[in-house]
């Protein structure tokens, strides 16, 4: 067997595994993005260090009581990757047509005139991740 078709039963086994997300309903969507806190290195850092502590991997001082260094090492690459987040990700979205709608209220001189309208086109918007 050679390393092409290990390669390809690989990506098979892990492409069949994919499902894709259910989407939420925007109000529940809005009340949930509310509650979250954003990322924070440390938190994710203690985290990993737990884990790996449960593992039973030594996580506290070295016995000359230097500090772990594989502690630094998890830290320094978390923030690494949360800055990368931060700082280079981009987000993207679709807005689909008619999902946005609009009511405008005016009047001229026969009264007061409602106008409702929905957006014609799908529309793109961008955001920074946090």
């Amino acid at each position: 067997m050679n390393i092409s078709t290990v390669v390809k039963k690989i990506s098979d086994t892990m492409d069949s595994g994919k499902t894709p997300l259910n989407v939420l309903p925007a109000p529940i969507l809005k009340c949930l993005s509310l509650k979250r806190t954003g990322l924070s290195a440390y938190n994710t850092t203690a985290k990993i260090i737990e884990d790996v502590q449960a593992a039973g991997i030594p996580t506290g001082p070295n016995p000359d009581g230097s500090p772990n260094l594989n502690n630094i090492q998890i830290y320094a690459i978390v923030k690494n990757i949360f800055e990368a987040i931060r700082y280079d990700a981009k987000v993207t979205t679709a807005i689909p047509m008619q999902s946005l709608l609009i009511q405008a209220t005016g009047g001229n001189a026969g009264g007061p005139v409602t106008c409702t309208g929905t957006n014609l086109l799908d529309s793109i918007a961008s955001g920074i991740i946090q």
